[in-house]
């Protein structure tokens, strides 16, 4: 899943710190990562794993190109659980960030084909 911004001007430590208190709100988790998440290449990491589920965010500056510029963070749920499947995880993180209405999101299958988008994604794909 991709995410980025709806509503602000761009301005990365901002939105990684907003969207990774959504993430941790709407999983209903606490990310492991230590003080505010920035790497040595100004990106974000935050990461959670447990015997139910992984779940990655990273927060990056956005990539050229439309629609892609518009949604530079990764959202990677994983299941690990046999109750519940990897698309499930998925649509609940996606539900919850739309509801919020504050972000473009799209859902990707695993071949990187788009399944799901709150925004008009263009002719690109």
């Amino acid at each position: 899943m991709r995410v980025g911004p709806a509503h602000s001007a761009w301005d990365c430590p901002v939105f990684a710190r907003e969207l990774r208190a959504d993430v941790e709100r709407v999983m209903g988790i606490t990310f492991d990562t230590a003080g505010d998440g920035r790497g040595p290449s100004g990106g974000y990491r935050f990461w959670f794993e447990n015997d139910e589920l992984s779940l990655h965010l990273i927060v990056d500056d956005p990539e050229e190109g439309r629609p892609l510029d518009k949604v530079p963070a990764y959202a990677v749920p994983v299941s690990r659980s046999e109750r519940m499947a990897t698309w499930e995880l998925a649509e609940r993180l996606y539900d919850g960030l739309d509801d919020l209405g504050t972000y473009f999101l799209i859902a990707f299958e695993r071949d990187g084909v788009p399944v799901a988008a709150n925004f008009d994604l263009g002719e690109e794909w």
